[in-house]
């Protein structure tokens, strides 16, 4: 067949000339309906003419066949189109916002300082663009740094045109899978756009002008021109802008004394400034500075010897402002610098934060950041002394939010912010301390309660494990008091009760509530530490921003409500160009927030509570603020870390207290041992005190929803209801989630009889006279060989008398006799010929023995620092 352009012959049937393309015309003018060989024969004729006899025969009609290489044609066809004009479309918006590069490049010359506003509209903090940004030409950058920069972020750049086709190609097939820009693919050139004048954001659009920006760049500048911009402009984390702010920031170098670990080191920084921060991670920036080490012996710049020796070396940190005389630390500091974190987290440059004329509106009360600054130092001042350090070894942290909308109304990263750079103790996630028994209403008692378990819900304070020959879980004064309450439990921080109640809910069950509920970033590590975990024995910890975060659930009505810094960011020409809004998740129902509302404020009941025993004191007896309030202590093996996490129903406050690095023993205080109570829980009270009556909140209860229902006469032994039997000192009221209140009546306190004359041995006939007595059923947990539990002494004698034998002197002077709750007199001393009931499963990994909470008795306390203070 020839084609009818070029002339040449083709193959008969083809469709299209082999030699042009051109399509072949149809040498049918009409087509059937079944397909037509591309040859003809007497064979292949008889052939077909069967097969037609054959499907008019059997009704059926074959179809057209399919020409698989036209629908590919077709296909890829559509699809180039397609792309082309998706590709145009998203070029044009880009074109239409496009500025110049001269434009652009002024921008460093011309930056407007950005204004920090509080919550109130008001402003609080200029941030000075050029306090940390001072120019330096490439010559007097050392080559080290050169090197380094190119290796990790562009390895091509002396040869690219301003960009990287196979960077291209393979970040547009990325973007195109998922349908938005998720790779990126940016050479030095085109950072250097991003950096003048784009944000981070990752779009077509942006990308589309981030290409036409680095184009331009490359054909406008030089080189060299664009490397020493780009240097002098990258943002290098701790609000350092450009190389010569960076090399004083952590190392006091100029930019032409870095070493190649030095410059390593800076140059991993632009992808992650605040995460690979030598000064707050130094890990992870080991890590990325051994990334940039192997970049520069794969490109040729350093041999494998050389790179070895570079990871090897020091690269003696040493942290100072770029310009000790025009360096400042802003109002706030604590505040302003994670605001600066969260504007870098969404997406804006240094220029823009620094130089771009923001206006930053915030969440900040500042009278609220005044009182907790202060009750930090205040606290801290009269617990280990004042502190002449910029970084003392005693340290604390502080929180305050409003729960229900998310607002962080202040941030305390430690002790009087001295210094740019300081580390913030509150917010860094590096920062993960122990949290002792803080965790137990995350972990344990507030997944019990959802699983239907109740406040007055009773575990028996028996020890059922046996950690290195030593029974575990222990409490602090090593006393088991027997029948225990969830609601009791809690408030005196009872470590047996958390430890059994977490296995009985299941370890798993509990791990993925508080991870996933309170939003706690626990790891696969915490799950194989065991039960342990259940009283703070994790393998990491957590921040107090963290914990904050997790308690806020509780004052808004089981809703978790996103953390909120920043409510606005306009641009210098009035438009908005960021917002946040308040945002929740419902982790739990209000009735189930309303029982942990009614447990943790019974920590602060000033009361001895009744019938469990001596040494009943809640744990934070002693910090109530003169209205509703709920809260949890927390303490570390060694008073390491010691916690306060509580609230009421209009503010939370998070209070870690301990020694900077984790380090143990941490000295007594004034007022006894650095417990939760003790170090952190008058830094929380005096900034709930001052800010009630600062800010004139109102007294609130916590709000009680529907569906609750008051039972008055419960049994703390049994959590039933009390039977005839429960002596009045057993028996309390209390709120349950409708459906859960207790309908049976308990059975733990029996009648037996015993020797009228011997109330320690068991009546049976031909003993005398006897007496009927109310006892104590034993726990069914406790066997022979497990330390006897307090209560034991309301148990029931075991001993039998013998008939017809003369009676033994009185048992009244015996040290073993007590009064039972009905005022008989019974044995403390359970025989072992009781038989035992089968222990309960040993945990899977040896726990952690940490201390979590202290059962202290009634001490002296000064809820004021000492004269002078």
């Amino acid at each position: 067949m020839r084609c009818p352009k070029c002339g040449q012959d083709n193959t008969a049937g083809s469709a299209f000339c082999r030699f042009c393309g051109r399509k072949l015309p149809d040498p049918a003018k009409k087509r059937r309906a079944f397909a037509i060989p591309p040859f003809s024969s007497a064979s292949s004729k008889a052939k077909g003419s069967a097969q037609d006899t054959k499907a008019k025969k059997s009704g059926k009609v074959q179809g057209r066949r399919v020409r698989w290489g036209r629908v590919v044609l077709l296909t890829v066809t559509g699809l180039m189109v397609s792309g082309f004009g998706y590709g145009g479309y998203i070029a044009y918006q880009a074109w239409k916002s496009l500025p110049s590069v001269q434009s652009m490049v002024s921008l460093q010359a011309m930056g407007q300082d950005s204004v920090i506003y509080d919550r109130f509209g008001q402003p609080v903090a200029r941030l000075h663009g050029t306090v940390n940004r001072v120019n330096v030409p490439l010559s007097a950058i050392s080559p080290n740094m050169q090197h380094a920069i190119i290796a990790i972020e562009d390895h091509n750049f002396y040869s690219n045109p301003g960009f990287d086709i196979t960077s291209i190609i393979r970040a547009a097939i990325v973007d195109i899978v998922h349908h938005s820009a998720v790779q990126g693919a940016s050479t030095i050139t085109e950072q250097l756009a991003k950096d003048l004048y784009l944000s981070d954001k990752k779009t077509l659009v942006r990308k589309a002008q981030e290409f036409m920006i680095g184009l331009e760049l490359a054909h406008t500048y030089s080189k060299q021109q664009i490397l020493d911009m780009y240097l002098n402009e990258v943002y290098l984390g701790d609000g350092a802008s450009g190389i010569y702010a960076a090399s004083k920031a952590y190392f006091d170098e100029t930019p032409a004394q870095l070493t190649v670990a030095q410059a390593a080191m800076l140059a991993g920084l632009p992808q992650a400034p605040s995460l690979y921060d030598p000064l707050v991670n130094f890990k992870l920036a080991k890590q990325r500075q051994l990334q940039v080490l192997n970049a520069m012996v794969k490109y040729g710049y350093l041999t494998p010897a050389q790179a070895k020796a570079a990871y090897a070396a020091p690269v003696n940190l040493h942290p100072v402002s770029v310009d000790s005389a025009n360096s400042q630390i802003y109002p706030y500091p604590w505040y302003v610098d994670h605001v600066i974190r969260v504007l870098q987290e969404k997406g804006f440059t240094g220029t823009q934060i620094f130089d771009g004329g923001l206006k930053i509106y915030t969440a900040l009360d500042p009278t609220v950041y005044n009182i907790a600054q202060n009750a930090v130092d205040q606290w801290m001042n009269y617990n280990f002394g004042v502190s002449h350090s910029a970084d003392p070894t005693y340290q604390a942290a502080a929180v305050v939010e409003d729960p229900h909308n998310g607002y962080i109304l202040a941030v305390i990263g430690g002790r009087t912010f001295s210094q740019p750079f300081q580390e913030d103790l509150a917010t860094n996630p590096s920062v993960q301390r122990s949290t002792g028994s803080s965790i137990k209403p995350l972990l344990e008692y507030t997944p019990a309660i959802v699983k239907g378990y109740t406040q007055m819900s009773v575990i028996q304070d028996v020890p059922i494990f046996k950690v290195n020959g030593q029974w575990w879980p222990h409490n602090d004064n090593h006393l088991y008091r027997g029948y225990l309450d969830l609601r009791d439990a809690l408030a005196i921080s009872d470590n047996d009760v958390a430890v059994h109640l977490l296995h009985d809910i299941g370890l798993t069950y509990g791990y993925d509530f508080a991870k996933y509920k309170f939003g706690l970033p626990l790891t696969q590590a915490d799950l194989h530490a065991g039960l342990g975990i259940a009283i703070g024995g994790l393998k990491e910890g957590f921040n107090v921003y963290e914990m904050t975060q997790a308690y806020a659930t509780f004052p808004n009505n089981g809703v978790r409500m996103k953390p909120i810094w920043v409510t606005k960011v306009v641009n210098a020409d009035g438009a908005v160009v960021y917002q946040d809004t308040p945002h929740g998740t419902v982790e739990f129902s209000p009735q189930v927030a309303y029982i942990m509302d009614k447990m943790m404020e019974r920590v602060l009941d000033p009361n001895p509570i009744p019938s469990i025993g001596p040494g009943s004191l809640a744990t934070g007896y002693d910090l109530g603020i003169g209205r509703p309030a709920a809260g949890k202590t927390g303490t570390n093996n060694g008073e390491a870390d010691a916690w306060f996490m509580g609230y009421t129903p209009q503010l939370v406050v998070g209070v870690w207290e301990g020694n900077r690095k984790g380090e143990y023993p941490q000295p007594s205080t004034p007022n006894g041992p650095a417990y939760g109570d003790v170090a952190a829980g008058p830094i929380w009270k005096t900034i709930m005190e001052q800010v009630n009556q600062a800010e004139h909140i109102p007294v609130e209860h916590f709000p009680r929803p529907s569906g609750m229902v008051y039972v008055p006469d419960v049994s703390i032994t049994s959590g039933k209801i009390a039977s005839q039997y429960a002596p009045s000192s057993d028996v309390q009221g209390a709120w349950f989630i409708q459906g859960t209140q207790p309908t049976s009546i308990g059975n733990t306190h029996y009648p037996v009889k015993v020797v009228a004359n011997h109330p320690n041995e068991l009546w049976q006939q031909g003993c005398g006279p006897y007496v009927t007595s109310v006892f104590l059923r034993r726990e069914s947990d406790w066997h022979p060989g497990v330390p006897i539990p307090w209560d034991a002494k309301y148990w029931a004698p075991t001993k039998m008398c013998t008939p017809n034998q003369q009676p033994s002197p009185s048992p009244s002077s015996s040290p073993s006799s007590s009064t039972s709750p009905s005022g008989q007199s019974t044995s403390s001393s359970p025989s072992a010929t009781i038989p035992s009931p089968p222990p309960k499963t040993t945990p899977s990994s040896t726990p952690s023995a940490l201390a979590g909470d202290v059962n202290k008795p009634s001490r002296p306390s000064s809820n004021q620092p000492g004269p002078g203070h």
